[in-house]
């Protein structure tokens, strides 16, 4: 990003006093992300020139050189300046930095003269004049990002567990890859501060998830042009198999792409790995075949995360997590108690994390880890389709819509055979309740779905009584009017990076 900065933004990035924070946060986060910083060389210097205070003047100009110079600029055109005052040199100096802006020979410009923004008003450029606290808005919505969460795991360097390196849990990684050469990687990630995902339970390490953001010249996957994220080691102790931790690390690697504009994901795997390039495939990652360093056979499962190289044309699970949200596809919400709720959703925000979470009984709450979801009820309701988007609410306590999801399948079932098949390790009911449940109703209506995101604002009691589809106060299972869902989609409460137009 090219960022022009006005005579006012120098002086208080470098005047000889206390920077403000908003100035010091948005001067970090524009050079760490290398953004060019630039000064118009015909205005800075002489509005700079002009100042008074020869003491100021000196200081700032000796600190000008940080800053790189706008080279080969535009000079502002008649017709440009006949819609701006220009017969002062404030006139001139303000025009000629406005002028580069609507050739796009910068990307932005901040300022904080009222003057210049009430000209850019006039001249259609306001959304590209920017105040400082509008700039910084810009660079953290656009570098900063949020670390994916849940209770259960934890993001960290791998350097906080050196000492278990030596543990037994790494023992089957060094036999894939020998002992010296596996010891020297540990150390190499450790060297480099790599991080990671651990699920650490009374100090014994079960799980974890060491990833890695890759160059083209790192990764030099063919046909590949962009940056990647490595899943460098995935694995899952045998004392934790069979609670979903799989799916769990994928969502958080899709979700970690997502917030960092990440557009490929991948890692490399083993043909004995039947189970995991099973759920990889499922999710939609390709196999790659390639000979590595020594010569030998590898394949590398791909996840393409452009949503502008997807062709969907039905809400597929190949397509996760992304998703259709046109007029073809309908749109429910579905009413879930407050104590399931925290069961079923975990990484929500409705559920805050407790010290409890890394406890066995918490743990082996699959249905939180998973993908995908079950959902169970007395409903008939049989109007919901496959591909259908769900949205989730929390009753009584919370009160609020916030998870959201695509619909698997949905039945009427009235075997327990069959119900438990479909079901476990996606519900948060037990096998006894179930049985119990089914023989008092006879049958039982089951969704299962594949939990998306949350929303990016969550939908409140006081704007669901305002919705025209929630007449029936979410007592059971509800269309979402596509009027409705249009109007909530233009007020900002769906994240638009999950969508596919």
């Amino acid at each position: 990003m090219r960022i022009l900065i006005d005579t006012n933004i120098l002086i208080e990035l470098e005047d000889n006093r206390v920077i403000t924070e908003t100035f010091s946060e948005f001067y970090r986060i524009a050079i760490t992300n290398d953004c060019e910083i630039v000064y118009h060389p015909k205005a800075i210097p002489i509005d700079v020139g002009r100042d008074k205070d020869n003491k100021r003047k000196e200081i700032i100009f000796s600190k000008l050189n940080k800053y790189q110079s706008l080279q080969d600029y535009a000079k502002p055109t008649l017709e440009f300046t006949s819609n701006l005052k220009n017969n002062k040199i404030n006139d001139e100096i303000d025009n000629k930095q406005l002028f580069q802006l609507k050739k796009e020979f910068v990307d932005v410009f901040v300022t904080q003269d009222k003057g210049i923004h009430k000209n850019a008003k006039k001249i259609n450029l306001s959304d590209k004049v920017l105040t400082i606290d509008q700039a910084l808005n810009l660079l953290q919505e656009q570098f900063t990002f949020k670390i994916p969460s849940h209770p259960i795991l934890r993001e960290h360097s791998i350097r906080e567990i050196e000492s278990k390196f030596n543990s037994v849990f790494f023992d089957s990684l060094r036999e894939d890859y020998g002992e010296i050469e596996f010891n020297k990687w540990l150390q190499k990630c450790a060297a480099k501060n790599r991080k990671c995902y651990t699920l650490i339970v009374e100090d014994n390490l079960q799980a974890i998830l060491i990833y890695n953001l890759e160059k083209v010249e790192d990764h030099q996957i063919p046909s590949i042009f962009d940056q990647a994220l490595k899943i460098c080691t995935l694995k899952v102790d045998d004392t934790a198999f069979g609670i979903k931790l799989g799916e769990l690390f994928l969502n958080k690697m899709f979700e970690l792409c997502i917030n960092r504009k990440i557009k490929y994901l991948y890692l490399t795997v083993y043909d004995k790995q039947i189970h995991l390039i099973k759920l990889l495939e499922t999710f939609g990652f390709y196999r790659d075949e390639f000979k590595n360093s020594q010569g030998l056979l590898e394949i590398r499962m791909i996840k393409c995360l452009d949503k502008d190289k997807m062709n969907i044309l039905e809400n597929n699970i190949t397509a996760h997590p992304f998703y259709l949200n046109n007029s073809n596809v309908k749109k429910y919400v579905i009413p879930i108690r407050p104590d399931f709720y925290g069961s079923l959703f975990k990484d929500g925000k409705l559920r805050p994390p407790t010290l409890f979470d890394k406890a066995p009984d918490s743990i082996n709450e699959i249905q939180g880890n998973t993908i995908i979801k079950a959902y169970i009820s007395n409903s008939k309701n049989k109007k919901p389709k496959k591909g259908d988007l769900l949205f989730f609410y929390s009753s009584k306590i919370n009160q609020v819509i916030e998870p959201f999801g695509i619909l698997e399948s949905i039945e009427i079932v009235n075997d327990f055979e069959k119900l438990w098949n479909i079901v476990r390790k996606k519900t948060v009911f037990t096998e006894i309740e179930l049985r119990k449940w089914l023989k008092e109703k006879g049958e039982l209506h089951v969704i299962t779905f594949r939990l998306i995101a949350y929303l990016k604002k969550n939908i409140s009691l006081p704007k669901i009584k305002t919705i025209d589809s929630f007449k029936n106060k979410l007592q059971t299972i509800t269309e979402l009017k596509e009027t409705d869902y249009i109007k909530l989609n233009n007020e900002g409460y769906f994240d638009k990076r999950y969508i596919i137009n």
